[in-house]
């Protein structure tokens, strides 16, 4: 049976603790470990293609898009959007699953895209809070059960 894959898609900056170890929890979990594979993008090795092109292909292949959302929008290309909304589009586009997992922040801090973009979201998918890393565990853990 082939591993199911997992894309963590989230502002890298805010979350990148987070990141890291949910893949080292999936990966070491005896039995998260055996039946899914986490992807975030810094363990990618370098290739030769652009760095949206790389991540774009990857939440369009993946079988779970995990979006962890918060505080921060992030850097936005050229047409004003973030890698982390252009993924979760990329996710969509291709009828991935999608597990959303929202930072409980106080919204008055929160960067109006981020806002309008989890407002997106919600439109079209259930999501959980969570306020520190072992409710983010319990989270995913519970989804992916």
């Amino acid at each position: 049976m082939q591993p199911i894959k997992i894309f963590i898609s989230s502002v890298q900056s805010e979350f990148e603790s987070e990141r890291k170890w949910l893949c080292e929890y999936i990966r070491r979990d005896a039995l998260l470990g055996k039946f899914f594979q986490p992807f975030i993008f810094e363990e990618l090795p370098a290739i030769s293609k652009s760095a949206q092109q790389a991540y774009l292909e990857a939440a369009a292949a993946c079988d779970i898009y995990l979006g962890l959302y918060g505080l921060k929008y992030g850097y936005e290309n050229e047409d004003g959007v973030s890698p982390t909304e252009k993924e979760y589009d990329a996710a969509t586009a291709s009828s991935r699953y999608c597990l959303i997992f929202l930072k409980d922040v106080d919204p008055m801090l929160q960067h109006p895209k981020e806002t309008m973009f989890i407002a997106k979201v919600e439109q079209s998918v259930v999501r959980k809070k969570f306020l520190s890393y072992e409710e983010l565990r319990s989270g995913v853990y519970a989804a992916l059960i």
